[in-house]
């Protein structure tokens, strides 16, 4: 009988052990815990949880990224904007020898790109990295091409990772796409449908949707196509009816929702304002307009739209020209966006990030282990 209470008193310190053990774990940034993975098997037991994983993603800090590709100056690098003490930290570097691009980012994991049409995932914070299955159709593809449109995702239903490929039909005159998807996981992509209207982006992943918009212009037959990651249908979503047209729009995720910005359409004379509008997460065809933005005279022929635009540390980060980061803060008076960083001396990409430990292979830290 002694015998059984101490082994009974031994599992509940036990158990109160490994559940003080998790609560550290779950306040450790990213890049400790991919160390920690390697300490023992029961550590790493903890931290491949699925559970834990998600829940550890779920507390952590939004952060900039600002992803260079220099390669005459050896700067293909990936950095992260502190803005807060104004300083960057390098992550990994990822296909050091090849010019690439990031497509997104999602859950700490990028997207990367290059002009073969090939795709890599990559995590900086553990270096596991995944290379794909070249995609169906990647003929002539560039960075900017209609057939190297890539996004990543995440089904919130089947926790799954997905990469959607769109890639234009037989008869390019007929505006016909197809899509393929790549379940992080399988082998093969999967050649999934087809839908009308070429996307004029890689397009924005927000709660486990796709979209994409149509035309760069704000006009009558623009519309939105959204891609459903869990069914892997498409659906169509028109633009808010405005009472003038013109100018140039883009999708953005601002606080977890869908936004619409919208570039006024006069090409003269400063200031020129952007409109945030952001997708009610009740009724999905219904828009509230969030801000209103005075941007900057850059150049008489500059016209652009903003198509880096993310918000991070209670402000609004937006990516103008190659080199030029601005930013504004909703809780101040002015409607004026504010050079948030120096003019860098070499071109950069701005994405959201977040560090995780989200793994790409089941089996990476088994065998690191071992």
């Amino acid at each position: 009988m002694e015998g059984k209470k101490i082994r009974a008193v031994d599992e509940n310190a036990r158990l109160i052990c490994d559940d003080a053990l998790t609560e550290v774990f779950h306040r450790l940034p990213a890049r400790s815990l991919a160390c920690c993975r390697l300490v023992c098997k029961s550590w790493l037991s903890v931290l491949s949880d699925l559970h834990f994983i998600h829940e550890h993603l779920s507390r952590g800090q939004q952060k900039l990224l600002l992803f260079a590709n220099d390669r005459v100056n050896d700067r293909s690098l990936a950095m992260v904007l502190a803005d807060d003490k104004e300083s960057m930290y390098q992550l990994s570097r990822p296909m050091a020898s090849r010019s690439i691009f990031v497509h997104n980012s999602c859950n700490g994991l990028l997207c990367l790109g290059d002009s073969t049409g090939a795709v890599e995932l990559l995590n900086p914070m553990t270096g596991e990295s995944l290379v794909l299955p070249m995609p169906m159709y990647t003929a002539g593809s560039s960075q900017f091409s209609s057939c190297n449109w890539h996004c990543l995702g995440f089904c919130p239903g089947t926790k799954e990772h997905k990469v959607v490929h769109f890639y234009p039909g037989a008869h390019i005159d007929s505006f016909k796409m197809l899509y393929e998807i790549y379940t992080i996981g399988d082998k093969v992509w999967r050649q999934v449908g087809s839908f009308h209207g070429a996307p004029t982006d890689r397009g924005v992943h927000v709660n486990g949707t796709v979209y994409y918009l149509t035309k760069f212009r704000y006009i009558a037959s623009s519309r939105i196509n959204c891609l459903n990651l869990e069914s892997e249908k498409i659906d169509v979503m028109m633009l808010p009816p405005r009472e003038s047209y013109g100018g140039h729009c883009s999708l953005t995720e601002l606080e977890g929702r869908l936004c619409l910005l919208v570039v006024d359409g006069a090409l003269e004379g400063p200031p020129r304002t952007m409109d945030i509008l952001m997708l009610n997460s009740d009724d999905k065809q219904r828009w509230t307009p969030r801000y209103h933005l005075s941007l900057p005279w850059l150049m008489p022929t500059c016209y652009f739209t903003p198509k880096h635009t993310l918000f991070h540390d209670g402000k609004i980060w937006v990516q103008l020209l190659a080199r030029n980061l601005y930013c504004y803060d909703p809780s101040s008076s002015s409607e004026e966006l504010k050079m948030a960083w120096p003019e860098l001396d070499f071109p950069f990409s701005t994405h959201t990030f977040i560090e995780s430990i989200v793994p790409l292979r089941k089996d990476y830290f088994i065998k690191q282990i071992q």
